[in-house]
């Protein structure tokens, strides 16, 4: 008799726990007209308990991954270089239509130019007091 699709997991009821108690009274007094055996009657139980309280309480969750992949780095910088393309595009587009349209003339940083003059020659000073400073940090030769 093959027992390779069987999975076994037994179950230990503390005779000193009222809870436990009660478990072993209703599993030794199924009625076999309602309950085929012992093993369904815990199967059905477990199963109206998922159905009702849901298998998200139950069941613990797969954790977060811990590290990026190489390909979900890469898909990560395509969709922010999309972005940015896309946003400098719009910018680029307002801007245009500002200028062309004459209602961002203000916004406009206008060039004026000034007359070269000649520079001026300016005398040097002699301050005595920054040459001496001057003086004092050089290397005597």
């Amino acid at each position: 008799m093959a027992r390779e699709n069987l999975v076994f997991n037994s179950l230990r009821l503390n005779m000193n726990n009222p809870q436990h108690v009660k478990i072993n009274e209703i599993l030794c007094s199924i009625d076999k007209d309602v309950c085929k055996s012992k093993n369904q009657f815990i199967i059905d139980a477990i199963e109206f308990y998922i159905d009702n309280f849901g298998k998200q309480i139950l069941v613990k969750e797969e954790s977060d991954k811990r590290y990026v992949t190489t390909d979900e780095l890469d898909d990560i910088k395509q969709e922010l270089m999309e972005a940015a393309m896309t946003e400098a595009r719009r910018e680029v587009i307002r801007v245009l239509g500002t200028a062309v349209s004459g209602r961002g003339m203000g916004e406009l940083v206008t060039r004026t130019e000034v007359a070269p003059t000649a520079p001026e020659k300016e005398e040097p000073v002699d301050d005595e007091v920054v040459s001496g400073l001057a003086t004092s940090w050089m290397p005597e030769m």
